[in-house]
């Protein structure tokens, strides 16, 4: 993953179905018609989509798939292990992030953009941080920064 990504299992292209029916068969679920779409749309729709976007991006191939159908998909992703949910920046509503490899999220409060960002060195830092320090009784096993600002100009 580059320090700052969208989809790094699908770098600048679009998913094939059968690359599709495979990570959801990894993830041990049926690859159902409704699910491929479900799950193609998330890879390839920019940033970190809400569930209405996926909607929308679905019902333009399959217009019986619904709002509430979308929403259940998701949630079965995410406790497949197959997408997370991410708060927005705005905490309004939900995003879902098809890379669920180790990274952490930078907010940009002007546009509402969620941004990918990943940094080995900062990790690192983190764990030798709370490895030195600890936490009390509690011992971490991840964790992703929520990190808010603005774009620069640069």
């Amino acid at each position: 993953m580059t320090p700052f990504s969208d989809h790094p299992e699908f770098p600048g292209c679009q998913p094939n179905r059968d690359e599709l029916r495979q990570r959801l068969a990894t993830a041990g679920l049926r690859a159902t018609t409704q699910r491929i779409l479900i799950l193609e749309s998330l890879v390839v729709l920019p940033g970190h989509p809400t569930a209405e976007q996926v909607h929308r991006q679905v019902a333009a191939t399959e217009p019986t798939v619904s709002l509430g159908t979308v929403y259940k998909t998701l949630d079965s992703f995410v406790a497949a292990g197959l997408t997370k949910r991410v708060a927005s920046a705005e905490g309004a509503c939900r995003r879902y992030d098809s890379d669920c490899s180790a990274h952490h999220h930078l907010y940009c409060t002007d546009t509402k953009e969620i941004i990918d960002y990943s940094n080995p060195e900062l990790d690192a830092l983190i764990r030798d941080f709370f490895a030195t320090r600890g936490l009390g009784n509690f011992q971490p096993h991840s964790f992703s920064l929520h990190i808010a600002g603005s774009r620069t100009s640069s």
